[in-house]
């Protein structure tokens, strides 16, 4: 392996980016630096710059097997995952003392919801680098898929040995565990976890879910005295963890003691549209929006829920306006968020004139960030709408 892509192994990615562009800055098509960019460029979800920055390789290094590993991870991430497949297979052929294609293979065999298949790929990955936790852990998915528990209870225990701050880990075993009716042991394997970080908010909110689930309220509560951002902290951690049921519990409890918020309720109603229960999201909505006049993000929320729940009813899209109207009213510019949900609005309602006029407001926001992309394409797609209307 390179030094530039045992940066990457290792998680450096600050390292790996700054040594590949001093690489760059002598040789500009340096396989190894651009590969290593471009596997970088996929981790934030740029395909197309990662393209272009393996389309900048030179001939000598087309065969590189990092240029043909980052190549082979631009088709798994391109709708293309039977050629992602063959082109890792290839690879551990042509270099079967590498891990690295060995794992990509696994991974793309677990989507392809081939267990065994991705077993063996893993485990050959693991053969090769034993020290490398991500690839215990992934290896240990796979024997679970395959219904080897202990193995792979086994398989994440390594994990953790390896890596002890590897929360995902710690709740994949506990998860695991809880599903073989052992809760308590379930407990165990979280309350090890947070000795060794207390302040883990997935974690938490996973030790609460379970007390929770066991009917010890004061227990979930009891998570929320060490939970970055308290209460309302856990059971935003307990919603982003899919665990909607849970989190609107706990907000309910945090009411009931007199700890009600406009954020929490904004939490709530975020876990009942997670959960698809609309009507209970978009009362919850409303109250928040009593709760703080100031604050734009519940209108908004409100605004677009309604927008994709009752695409054909004029009632509730012209509620959906009223709501987009006064988070934008709200956000007083401060942020673009609303401003593309209206021209989104105007998109549907086919009003030309007014998306573009609200989309062009959102490519030229100075704090609209990834929104701007988002924003061009929709003032491309209209103005060409109006264009034939």
């Amino acid at each position: 392996m390179t030094a530039l892509h045992d940066l990457l192994d290792r998680g450096d990615r600050d390292g790996a980016r700054a040594l590949a562009q001093k690489t760059l800055e002598q040789k500009r098509t340096d396989g190894e630096a651009l590969s290593a960019l471009a596997r970088l460029a996929l981790e934030a979800g740029e395909v197309d710059e990662a393209k272009g920055l393996l389309a900048r390789v030179g001939p000598r290094d087309r065969n590189l097997y990092e240029v043909q590993l980052a190549e082979a991870m631009v088709l798994q991430l391109s709708d293309q995952a039977d050629a992602a497949r063959l082109a890792f297979a290839q690879l551990t052929g042509t270099a079967p003392s590498r891990p690295e294609a060995f794992f990509a293979l696994g991974l793309s065999l677990l989507e392809k919801q081939d267990a065994k298949g991705a077993e063996r790929a893993l485990a050959t990955a693991v053969k090769l680098a034993p020290k490398h936790f991500l690839y215990r852990f992934r290896h240990a998915e796979a024997l679970a898929q395959s219904g080897r528990f202990e193995d792979a209870a086994a398989a994440l225990m390594k994990s953790i040995e390896l890596r002890p701050d590897f929360t995902q880990a710690y709740l994949a075993i506990a998860r695991m565990i809880e599903a073989s009716g052992q809760a308590d042991r379930a407990r165990e394997v979280l309350a090890a976890g947070l000795s060794a970080m207390p302040t883990d908010a997935r974690l938490l909110a996973e030790l609460a879910r379970l007390e929770l689930a066991s009917g010890n309220v004061e227990g979930a509560l009891a998570q929320a005295t060490n939970a970055p951002g308290g209460a309302l902290g856990l059971a935003e951690a307990l919603m982003e963890s899919n665990a909607h049921d849970a989190a609107i519990e706990l907000c309910e409890r945090i009411e009931e003691q007199g700890q009600g918020s406009a954020k929490l309720t904004l939490v709530k109603a975020l876990a009942y549209e997670n959960s698809a229960r609309t009507d209970e999201a978009l009362a919850a909505y409303a109250r928040a929006m009593e709760q703080d006049p100031a604050d734009w993000s519940a209108a908004n929320n409100r605004g677009l829920l309604l927008l994709e729940a009752f695409p054909g009813e004029p009632a509730r899209l012209d509620e959906a306006k009223r709501d987009l109207d006064e988070a934008v009213k709200r956000a007083a510019g401060r942020v673009a968020d609303p401003l593309l949900n209206l021209a989104l609005w105007y998109g549907h309602a086919e009003q030309w004139a007014e998306g573009i006029a609200a989309a062009k407001q959102v490519v030229s926001h100075p704090k609209a960030g990834a929104l701007k992309a988002h924003a061009q394409k929709m003032l491309e797609s209209m103005q060409k709408a109006a264009a034939r209307t």
